[in-house]
């Protein structure tokens, strides 16, 4: 938090806290012994000049974006296969599961309760989901201010979050069994990171490269309301998952809809592997001419 509230004033950090580079940043425990944490923040003044004028909590949610795996099409279908009968029974759709699934998110948004008949698998998915949902509209607020992140701040930005982001995975190894990061809006606490063991151990054991690498591929799937997709890359002999961070996807959303028409789009990457150096996912940040071969 020290490290973003520096970044969010200079447009850089320090390697090194002190009591003298940390801008007024308080954890506050309700008690001891406490898991639920205040992170208590001077804010920014009107007259404070900040390389980027957000709050922190849209901060997390701008290396969150890029760090935490977008929830996939597949696993929100097979929820709402699985648990077909409690979701219609719910009354929220008639005959369309995945659309109970969709009214669910959209109920959990307006700060409603979710239903309790519903498995706690399902209604962590959904609070997955709403998590996403609000950090995409924070960074669809934001997208002026945001802007001004340039591909080298950002990509120290992200260097600097990964680890340290996976270091509050840890929390869910035994004694806890989700994470959540909330903000306060509007007098409600909306979350901006959701976690449950299964996120956890993949970012515990997740390396984001500091560097973008060019990947070409073919897309198969792609989700142009939320950025999540599919691409074949190495001659169409591996499938890898991709997601685009919500405030880029805007500006690329059409360009990679008409590259997929070729054969191959030129995706701008960071490469996300496990502990082998094995990539099991790319965060896409751009595209690039399609090379001629």
């Amino acid at each position: 938090m020290v490290k973003l509230a520096q970044f969010r004033r200079d447009g850089r950090f320090v390697q090194k806290i002190t009591n003298n580079s940390n801008f007024d940043i308080q954890l506050v425990s309700q008690k001891d012994g406490s898991f639920n944490i205040n992170i208590e923040d001077a804010g920014q003044s009107s007259t404070e000049e900040s390389f980027v004028k957000i709050s922190l909590a849209d901060l997390i949610a701008y290396v969150s974006e890029r760090i935490i795996e977008k929830i996939d099409q597949t696993t929100l279908s097979e929820a709402a296969i699985n648990n077909r009968s409690r979701l219609v029974s719910s009354k929220l759709a008639d005959t369309n599961p995945a659309a109970a699934i969709d009214q669910l998110v959209e109920v959990a948004l307006e700060d409603k309760e979710l239903t309790s008949s519903l498995p706690s698998n399902v209604q962590d998915l959904i609070r997955r989901r709403v998590a996403e949902s609000y950090r995409e509209q924070r960074l669809s607020v934001n997208q002026g201010a945001i802007s001004r992140i340039d591909f080298a701040r950002s990509q120290k930005l992200i260097a600097m979050s990964a680890p340290l982001i996976s270091e509050m995975a840890t929390a869910l190894r035994k004694s806890a069994t989700t994470l959540e990061v909330s903000s306060p809006a509007h007098d409600k606490d909306r979350s901006v990171l959701f976690l449950d063991r299964d996120m956890a151990r993949e970012i515990e054991t997740a390396i984001v490269d500091s560097d973008i690498t060019p990947m070409l591929g073919d897309i198969t799937q792609f989700n142009k309301d939320n950025g999540w997709g599919k691409l074949k890359i190495d001659q169409g002999m591996k499938t890898i998952s991709f997601s685009i961070p919500y405030d880029i996807l805007p500006s690329i959303r059409q360009k990679l809809i008409d590259n997929m028409k070729v054969d191959q789009v030129y995706l701008q990457t960071y490469f996300v592997r496990d502990r082998s150096g094995e990539l099991i996912r790319l965060i896409a940040v751009g595209i690039l001419p399609t090379p001629t071969i």
